[in-house]
């Protein structure tokens, strides 16, 4: 259950990251999720998939922020095209932003991935850890009721 406590931080750290940039480049706010909630699943999938990388061994954070940085911007540009021919349209675009490749991918987006998975992997995942001290009912609970938001959410966005 604190992999879906940190799927869910992964996705919250991702949507705050989005309105972030949103903020900054256009002033103003945007909803940039999918979901009702504040998530954003790519980024807690990304989360889960750096976790599984980076579990056996601890890792500098300019290991962290380098491998991480190509890894997402690897794993981004492959999910660009199926989101592209699932939604009809890509749902972000880089052709603005300077040294992009087809608006999909980016130089300062993969900097700003490698900034923030090594924020989460060294600051966020240590807190999420320290779960495991925790009663197994407060977990379980808070996986449970996180699983079933994120569940429930997902269904009404894409069943009605």
């Amino acid at each position: 259950m604190t992999y879906m406590i940190e799927f869910t931080a992964g996705a919250l750290w991702g949507w705050l990251y989005e309105e972030a940039v949103e903020l900054v480049v256009n002033h103003g706010y945007a909803d940039r999720g999918i979901l009702h909630m504040p998530l954003i699943p790519i980024y807690g999938f990304g989360c889960m998939l750096l976790l599984l990388i980076y579990r056996k061994k601890e890792y500098s954070a300019p290991v962290i922020f380098v491998s991480s940085a190509i890894i997402t911007t690897a794993l981004e540009l492959i999910a660009s095209y199926p989101l592209e021919m699932i939604l009809g349209e890509l749902p972000w675009n880089y052709g603005a932003w300077p040294l992009n490749y087809q608006g999909r991918i980016s130089l300062i987006s993969s900097l700003l991935f490698g900034l923030i998975a090594t924020v989460f992997l060294k600051l966020i995942h240590p807190q999420c850890r320290k779960l495991e001290n925790a009663p197994p009912a407060i977990v379980i609970t808070l996986g449970i009721i996180f699983a079933f938001a994120f569940i429930i959410d997902a269904g009404f966005v894409f069943f009605g």
